[in-house]
């Protein structure tokens, strides 16, 4: 009767202690866990001072944070969190004085995104200075395509892109 007492007494201690640790098992899926406003720098470049308020929230999106003791203060927070380890955090405030945008500060999310139309339409600019920049050197016309293949396409353009074109 001793020896099952003892054995009981054990098993108890032991599960006891052992669940005051965390086990970690490798094969087990840890989320990522996106908490926040997402702010990019294609965002922040769209900000300028007196703007409204109503255009910042159209531009940046609902403030995390609406202080009730600094009404002229939004906080964007945003972090990224992969299980216990946190892989992002950035913290961005918009000042505003008088009902206008007076200024802003903090960090946000500076990398472009690769597929993104700036990034495409950079990356196509600079081919094309590129072919031009080899053109000259080799001592061709930069106005007369060789081949088929070098002629740059003709698109058709409407007119609300023919206004926007800088002439």
């Amino acid at each position: 009767m001793q020896f099952v007492l003892k054995a009981i007494l054990i098993i108890t201690i032991i599960l006891t202690v052992s669940a005051c640790s965390r086990l970690q098992f490798p094969w087990v899926y840890r989320i990522y866990i996106q908490q926040g406003n997402f702010i990019e720098e294609d965002m922040v470049e769209q900000l300028e001072v007196g703007m409204t308020p109503e255009q910042v929230r159209f531009i940046m999106g609902n403030p995390l944070v609406a202080d009730t003791f600094h009404p002229d203060r939004w906080d964007y927070y945003f972090t990224l969190k992969r299980g216990q380890k946190q892989i992002n955090e950035y913290h961005f405030q918009v000042f505003f004085q008088d009902g206008k945008l007076d200024y802003w500060q903090g960090s946000y999310n500076e990398a472009k995104v690769k597929g993104s139309a700036t990034a495409e339409l950079n990356k196509g600019i600079r081919k094309e200075i590129e072919k031009q920049q080899i053109k000259s050197e080799k001592g061709e016309a930069m106005d007369k395509p060789t081949k088929e293949e070098d002629k740059p396409e003709q698109k058709e353009t409407t007119p609300l892109e023919e206004a926007r074109q800088p002439s």
